[in-house]
């Protein structure tokens, strides 16, 4: 198969890189929706890296919708790959998602964005909104669900504020935070952590229903310890 991609020039991050490369060559269309990739062995003397760093990168791949692999048949490049996938801003966010630190700083900052452009244009039907969603989490949650459905129930709450904002940029960056957000949601997800999650999209909630109360300082860095407390445990 003729060579569509160039050994690596790092030690370091391969399989980051592979997968820049491979999304490189779908945005200036080397690359199209259908067609089929190397196989395995070839991809790694095309790349000159060994398995390990190819398999972590093609696993990226396909569980964001870029490519799909076919029994018997190879890896293809998705039919409809979404401009979700391949957005730049998006793939970023979902290559350094691995620094969940930085990821927990991010989101806070991102959602005290948020609250900003929600009051900027507030209104009470839009608080209605948020409000009837926070009413079905505090009837719904429960220490009897499994974590994953307990973490469902969460982000509802947070896709109801994003759909807030009516930003279509905003939601876009938004829902790609909270899925990366979802993995360690699921593992702290304990009955105990309801509470939790209940106070604070309260007091979220209390802050976006005053129109015209500037968000604190203080209040952000709350936000922010919460957070950390609840994914890391520091």
């Amino acid at each position: 198969m003729e060579r569509i991609f160039n050994p690596l020039n790092t030690t370091t991050n391969r399989s980051t890189e592979i997968v820049n490369q491979i999304k490189s060559n779908l945005l200036d269309g080397t690359l199209k929706p259908g067609d089929k990739l190397p196989t395995e062995a070839e991809l790694t003397e095309q790349f000159g890296v060994s398995r390990t760093p190819l398999r972590e990168a093609i696993k990226v791949l396909e569980s964001i919708g870029v490519i799909t692999i076919k029994r018997g048949s190879g890896m293809f490049i998705t039919n409809n790959p979404s401009h979700f996938s391949l957005n730049p801003l998006v793939f970023s966010l979902i290559m350094h998602s691995q620094n969940l630190d930085k990821l927990i700083e991010f989101r806070q900052h991102f959602e005290v964005m948020m609250i900003h452009v929600i009051k900027s244009n507030w209104s009470r039907e839009k608080i209605n909104r948020i409000e009837k969603v926070y009413n079905y989490q505090v009837k719904t949650l429960h220490p009897d669900l499994p974590p994953e459905r307990l973490a469902e129930i969460d982000l509802e709450f947070h896709y109801a504020v994003l759909e807030a904002t009516e930003n279509a940029l905003i939601i876009e960056i938004g829902k790609t935070i909270y899925e990366l957000y979802k993995p360690k949601m699921i593992q702290s997800k304990q009955s105990g952590s309801i509470d939790k999650t209940l106070k604070a999209h309260k007091m979220y909630l209390d802050t976006l229903s005053e129109k015209d109360t500037p968000l604190e300082e203080s209040e952000i860095e709350e936000m922010i310890r919460f957070n950390r407390e609840w994914l890391i445990g520091e």
